[in-house]
């Protein structure tokens, strides 16, 4: 029969490697907002420069944040005005 140590110390090791790898990507998807928020074109340099400041020094929250309301958003077609007009002049 197992003992209860034993068994609790095989939880514990593969909750270690859980959290290790669920910090990975933490850091993963931080860099990679990062990386998107200085490559991508706003209305003004104002709007980049307040995402990056959330981003870098508050973390994964507003990487989060900044995935739904950017990043996503855009990639699934939806448009500001001023974008549909520059499409139609083409």
């Amino acid at each position: 029969m197992m003992d209860a140590g034993f068994a609790f110390g095989g939880f514990m090791i593969f909750f270690m490697f859980f959290f290790i790898a669920l910090v990975i990507l933490a850091i993963i998807f931080w860099i990679w907002t990062i990386i998107d928020a200085v490559r991508r074109r706003f209305d003004n340099d104002n709007e980049r420069l307040l995402w990056l400041l959330l981003i870098i020094l508050l973390g994964i929250i507003p990487s989060i944040i900044y995935y739904f309301v950017v990043m996503r958003a855009d990639n699934t077609g939806v448009m500001k005005a001023d974008q549909k007009k520059r499409r139609k002049k083409k």
